[in-house]
């Protein structure tokens, strides 16, 4: 492909990325699955990654996309909720683990990533004071009174402390099915999918309406925290359980990569039988606090979640998934 025919195709997908990310994050009805935008997204990267001169700064490579609604307060977050980067072979993990051995030897948490909508959540001295969405990473949608009415969110925390957490709100694969049945007895549109019906919940203006909706979470994540230090991801979890927080029972600590491999490819087993919806049957990022801060040049979008492809074809088949969760590099 030549310079000219690159700089056609980069526009051509850049149009149709952003179409489909205004779908997704903006009005909760994506048109295509998440695989196929997977797949026009890495076409992009790949496209920009031999023709840098064509990169702009408004290109979904470049940022994540959603926008706050109107009717919403606008939220900066402190610490950006950012996308991570995805990967699509075996391979691709042990080079990963390579580069990694050559500054730590790591341990690898291996995750379910709940296909849900991304959101923070902030306490002061123990007590929930504000939660937003995700956003485009840098500013998401004050939702505070909405996830109020979530009951698997703790409004004091059990130790005294500020902290800013990370989480994925979900409804369950059950409650979905009975939240449609009753969207059809009220002669009311049904949900396409769960990750939809949560989306939408949660971004309405009126919070009366969210509380009618089985809404749950999951955090995976301490985003900031005060006099505390963690070894590992591992660490964090056990903690956040510690402190009252709803975190993911599909969790395991490896140690090494191909033990890692291996639970990824039971959890692709066990994922017609989960209780959740995942994009994704699991996950590796680099993601012990600790380790981020001592790998040199090392940066949260290289992070990543890994897991089967959409098509609901077993790893094996197609090569994994990487995408953005929580396969997490945690023992140091």
């Amino acid at each position: 492909m030549n310079k000219k025919q690159a700089e056609k195709r980069i526009k051509e997908l850049r149009a149709i990325l952003d179409y489909h990310a205004k779908k997704y994050y903006d009005e909760d009805s994506p048109e295509i699955s998440d695989f196929e935008y997977d797949m026009l997204m890495n076409e992009l990267k790949n496209l920009e990654r031999e023709f840098p001169e064509f990169i702009t700064k408004d290109s979904l490579t470049q940022k994540v996309g959603g926008n706050v609604k109107e009717g919403f307060e606008k939220v900066e977050h402190e610490v950006p909720l950012q996308s991570l980067q995805d990967v699509f072979s075996y391979d691709e993990l042990r080079d990963f683990d390579m580069r990694v051995r050559k500054e730590v030897t790591p341990k690898y948490v291996v995750e379910t990533k709940i296909d849900g909508l991304s959101v923070a959540l902030e306490y002061k001295s123990g007590i929930f004071v504000r939660g937003a969405t995700r956003g485009n990473g840098q500013v998401g949608e004050d939702i505070t009174e909405n996830l109020k009415t979530i009951k698997t969110i703790p409004q004091k925390l059990k130790e005294n402390i500020d902290i800013i957490v990370r989480g994925e709100v979900f409804i369950s694969t059950k409650d979905f099915e009975l939240l449609n049945e009753e969207q059809e007895i009220l002669g009311e549109k049904t949900f396409a999918n769960a990750r939809n019906a949560a989306a939408g919940s949660l971004r309405q203006l009126d919070s009366k309406m969210t509380a009618k909706r089985p809404l749950d979470i999951y955090i995976f994540n301490i985003q900031r925290l005060t006099g505390n230090t963690f070894n590992s991801h591992y660490e964090q979890l056990l903690y956040l359980e510690k402190l009252g927080f709803n975190v993911n029972p599909q969790k395991k600590l490896c140690h090494g990569i191909e033990e890692a491999i291996k639970e990824v490819e039971e959890i692709g087993k066990r994922r017609p039988n989960l209780t959740f919806g995942t994009d994704g049957a699991g996950g590796l990022c680099p993601g012990a606090c600790v380790l981020h801060r001592r790998l040199p040049g090392f940066h949260p979008a290289e992070s990543g979640h890994f897991g089967a492809p959409d098509s609901g074809q077993p790893p094996g088949d197609r090569g994994p998934q990487l995408r953005h969760g929580g396969f997490r590099a945690s023992g140091l």
